[in-house]
């Protein structure tokens, strides 16, 4: 979709409750309205599988292009809308384009990158194996082999140690 200046139109935002975002958009779309949700990919392991989806960048929030009057029709008609800010000030409106503009390309940049399953963790993180046969052990991060959705962890026993490959999703960084 395209950010452009309409008549007698506001660009805003909508505040609306969590994980309804797509749902809303679609419908608004479906009616007409413009609307813009961006959405970045997002991957997580199901069943020892890598599975990626379309998540909002900025849940609860979706951005749009309507008359007052619009707004209003929309906030009764839409449930799950919570409020709905719309700039009227020019050059606020202006900032808005410009970055959802710029979103745009990074929503772009990121259906040509690489998904990772748990992005935060890197070699020397402590991590909590959360699945498979070494659940609940506490252990130190190796490696990272993406290419296999695998993280290499260390295993101490009996004074030895062993790189051990755990999938990607059964593990959760420990914040210090």
């Amino acid at each position: 979709m395209e950010i452009i200046k309409q008549p007698d139109c506001y660009w805003g935002f909508a505040y609306v409750h969590p994980r309804t975002e797509k749902k809303i958009a679609e419908r608004l779309q479906n009616s007409g309205v413009r609307c813009y949700l961006p959405l970045v990919p997002h991957a997580y392991m199901m069943h020892r599988t890598k599975v990626v989806t379309q998540v909002p960048m900025f849940a609860g929030y979706l951005f749009l292009c309507v008359s007052r009057e619009e707004a209003t029709r929309i906030r009764y008609r839409e449930k799950q809308i919570v409020r709905i800010e719309l700039l009227f000030d020019e050059l606020r409106e202006a900032v808005l384009m410009k970055e959802l503009k710029m979103l745009q390309q990074c929503e772009e940049q990121a259906r040509t990158t690489p998904v990772f399953v748990n992005p935060g963790i890197a070699a020397g993180d402590e991590v909590l194996i959360t699945g498979g046969s070494l659940k609940g052990l506490t252990t130190r991060v190796i490696r990272r082999a993406d290419d296999q959705d695998m993280i290499v962890v260390n295993v101490t026993m009996l004074n030895q140690h062993l790189a051990f490959p755990v999938s990607a999703g059964d593990l959760k960084k420990i914040t210090a």
